[in-house]
């Protein structure tokens, strides 16, 4: 009778380290290089000429007022603060929008894990591309001249 019950267990436990090594499935890793969507996505580019504008009307803003008041370095630490604010502004702002991207793309792939390219040696799937593209195409600024 033992012996009966002990082959009944050793096949059950077969059959489950067989189920569990078929059935479970391995975890899925995505990576994101952060430079190369950085330099060459259309909608990151656009955000940093952005900033680059607004530092340069600041920048002018300085110069106007800088021969008009004699305190100037209160008014170079004011713009200085108001370009940090804007550059922070535009920096949350490409965060959030790569944020929801990629939400989008884990919801078509179902990722397990998502890291940044630069703390991973080996392995993991490279969606840097796939977020490039749905970031420009969801949100790059279409301008209307360009189709003319």
């Amino acid at each position: 009778m033992y012996k009966k019950l002990s082959i009944v267990l050793i096949l059950i436990i077969i059959a489950l380290i067989t189920y569990y090594n078929f059935y479970t499935t391995e975890p899925k890793v995505g990576v994101i290089n952060m430079n190369k969507l950085l330099t060459e996505s259309k909608r990151a580019q656009e955000l940093q000429a952005d900033l680059e504008e607004t530092g340069q009307e600041l920048e002018e803003k300085y110069e106007n007022t800088n021969g008009s008041n004699s305190n100037s370095a209160e008014q170079e630490n004011q713009i200085y603060a108001e370009f940090a604010q804007n550059k922070q502004e535009i920096e949350q702002k490409l965060n959030n929008e790569i944020d929801t991207v990629i939400e989008e793309i884990n919801k078509d792939n179902q990722y397990s894990v998502i890291l940044y390219k630069n703390k991973v040696y080996f392995g993991g799937e490279d969606i840097t591309d796939h977020v490039i593209n749905r970031l420009d195409q969801k949100y790059t600024e279409t301008d209307t001249n360009e189709t003319e």
